[in-house]
């Protein structure tokens, strides 16, 4: 039996499913059963337990051929101070497998990981790496995945009011763009035949790296707007339209620290590119799938 925590998010529902359509007997954990229902339609056994909750969490854990350890919500744009949210979480989960006796953990981070500092709220993922990791008899392997390409869909409304994708980043620097399907996908693969030992990291970098420029591109020949464009915005006016749609200062400037981090080439990928270390999702996919349907939603006419 294997746990998934973080069970109604897109990487933890995407682990589950692919465990079960294996066959795989799946404990699903989240806050709310009612999120989890499609899962239990699945055959999923559906556990409540918030992710702060040690004790609750341990006895989910108990018995389990492994984990998924998943820090969830991994974005509160409110909250005046996500990293203190981020260790708390990541202490719960830590406490539950300690005590839960389970020796097999998959866990969810980022790539720039392996900073300690300058990363936004990767920097929390450094730290629930080090405290997991420090539990002795554990095979724990890191997940680090490259740049979502849901966060396109972030950009759906100013899309298709304006034609007009706008971020920090430098527009042809190449992302290790990554589709959570995917990266849900390999957790469960890897919880049911991995083969690690000891604390291990995978870099998860996407189909292919694809630049800002090129994602917009694409978007454009999905939806059959030649007119789209690709605004990189400054780090300063970015963090004032955080701020201005009621994000947390402390969340503003993590999330700037992110663009600087990822420009500066301070947060990158580390591994190479191999069979193992990509996924099978293109951008083309991805946005013809997920990001298309809602902009054609979207437009009022």
């Amino acid at each position: 039996m294997f746990v998934i925590t973080g069970a109604s998010g897109r990487t933890g529902r995407a682990a589950a499913v692919h465990l079960l359509s294996a066959g795989y007997p799946v404990r699903a954990v989240g806050r709310s059963a009612r999120r989890l229902a499609d899962l239990a339609a699945r055959g999923a056994e559906v556990w409540e337990a918030d992710p702060t909750d040690s004790a609750a969490l341990t006895d989910t854990f108990r018995g389990a051929d492994g984990i998924y350890a998943v820090i969830q919500p991994n974005y509160i744009p409110d909250h005046p101070d996500f990293g203190a949210f981020q260790d708390q979480v990541a202490a719960s989960l830590t406490e539950a497998v300690t005590e839960s006796g389970v020796t097999r953990v998959v866990g969810l981070s980022s790539w720039g990981a392996r900073h300690p500092k300058g990363t936004g709220p990767v920097m929390g993922l450094h730290r629930f790496e080090q405290r997991l990791s420090a539990v002795p008899g554990v095979d724990t392997l890191w997940l680090r995945a490259g740049y979502f390409m849901e966060n396109l869909l972030d950009h759906v409304d100013t899309a298709t009011a304006h034609h007009r994708i706008s971020a920090p980043f430098e527009p042809d620097l190449p992302l290790p763009f990554v589709a959570t399907r995917d990266v849900g996908a390999r957790a469960g693969e890897e919880l049911a035949t991995g083969t690690w030992h000891g604390t291990e990291v995978l870099e998860l970098q996407g189909e292919r790296d694809v630049s800002m420029r090129e994602a917009v591109s694409v978007i454009a020949k999905a939806v059959r707007a030649d007119d789209f464009t690709y605004e990189q915005t400054s780090l300063a006016d970015f963090h004032a339209e955080l701020r201005n749609k009621g994000v947390s200062l402390d969340v503003a400037d993590m999330m700037a620290e992110v663009g600087g981090a990822v420009n500066s080439r301070h947060t990158r990928t580390e591994q190479p590119r191999t069979a193992r270390t990509s996924t099978p999702t293109s951008i083309e996919r991805f946005v013809e799938e997920e990001f298309a349907p809602r902009y054609r939603a979207a437009r009022p006419d």
